[in-house]
């Protein structure tokens, strides 16, 4: 979950007069992923998720959950790939959960480091691990770390906000930058009211 105040939402609606509109707009926001707060949990859900719409996403994580209580790396080996499948996952996904549950308890990646590391360190860490790219690394760092500089160019929900906001047909890598540049050190924030457009309906 991403944590802030008005401070900075004063921050980012001085840099921006379309993020200001925003945010006089839409208020405080609160947004994270089912306020996940584990990591291994989180990396779970985001590998379940990709390619699917929020809708079914849930309905399989629900079938997850259901098979395995709660998802530890210790619960998800009891089970196996196959039990994992059967939930409505793919062969894929279900290899590489099962995988990040066998690193995890080998104790080849140890999320307690993640917290003295960089943004770029935590994505670059998170990204060594099989079935996770750099959208799903960036969104454990935002969503589940509270990271509070993050801005996805890989998020299409968060271009699509953008696009959206400032009238833009297509959005370029340069334009992009440039709004990160000013919402820094608050861009998670800044990403919120972009997410939130984009849902608007």
């Amino acid at each position: 979950m991403v944590k802030y105040g008005i401070a900075e939402m004063d921050y980012i609606s001085k840099k921006d007069p379309v993020m200001k509109e925003l945010v006089s707009r839409f208020g405080y926001l609160n947004m994270g992923m089912k306020d996940e707060k584990d990591i291994f949990t989180s990396l779970v859900i985001s590998i379940v998720s990709q390619m699917l719409s929020n809708s079914v996403a849930d309905i399989i994580v629900g079938r997850l959950m259901e098979k395995v209580v709660k998802i530890t790396p210790e619960n998800v080996l009891s089970k196996g790939a196959d039990d994992i499948k059967s939930c409505g996952i793919s062969r894929r996904k279900a290899e590489y959960i099962v995988g990040l549950a066998r690193d995890v308890s080998d104790q080849k990646y140890d999320f307690s480091l993640l917290e003295r590391m960089s943004d770029e360190e935590v994505i670059k860490y998170l990204m060594q691990i099989k079935g996770v790219g750099l959208w799903t690394a960036e969104m454990t760092a935002e969503f589940t770390m509270g990271r509070l500089n993050i801005f996805s160019y890989s998020d299409v929900a968060l271009q699509n906000g953008i696009m959206k906001a400032h009238g833009y047909k297509t959005l370029s890598r340069l334009r992009f930058e440039r709004l990160r540049k000013k919402y820094s050190p608050y861009c998670s924030v800044a990403s919120l009211y972009y997410y939130a457009l984009n849902d608007e309906h």
